[in-house]
């Protein structure tokens, strides 16, 4: 009797990890589509040279890069949030057609990135200095 319901259990378990791979791999398909879409709306605001196009385009990626950055270090925690795989890809879906890059990017990244790139020039510009000297 034990064996027989542990058998059952294992193969719905089985079962249920089938479900979240598929769920997984949908909707980073999903964001894969949205991306390409993302690219091809960056190309036409490139060619347009239109200044606010090029703007949101860039700040979606500004985002976009922050939020991939993000997931690298909680990937594995997140893997197992319930529902992850559809809040991401509503989030993308927000940041794309939403104007959610600008929401996010203009009130809460603008100014740490400002931080980050005085850091990054200034270390950069050390590194150039030595490599001079030698």
């Amino acid at each position: 009797f034990f064996l027989h319901e542990s058998k059952y259990q294992g193969i719905r378990k089985m079962a249920e990890d089938r479900g979240r791979a598929f769920h997984f791999w949908f909707a980073q398909f999903v964001i894969q589509c949205l991306c390409v879409w993302a690219g091809y709306k960056s190309y036409l605001a490139l060619k347009s040279s239109d200044g606010e196009s090029m703007k949101k385009w860039l700040q979606f990626w500004v985002v976009f890069t922050s939020f991939c950055l993000l997931e690298l270090f909680l990937d594995l925690l997140l893997y197992y949030m319930p529902f992850y795989p559809e809040l991401k890809m509503a989030f993308v879906g927000f940041l794309v057609f939403a104007g959610g890059a600008e929401k996010i990017y203009e009130p809460h990244m603008e100014k740490y990135i400002g931080i980050t790139v005085d850091f990054v020039e200034k270390k950069v510009k050390e590194v150039k200095d030595k490599t001079k000297a030698q």
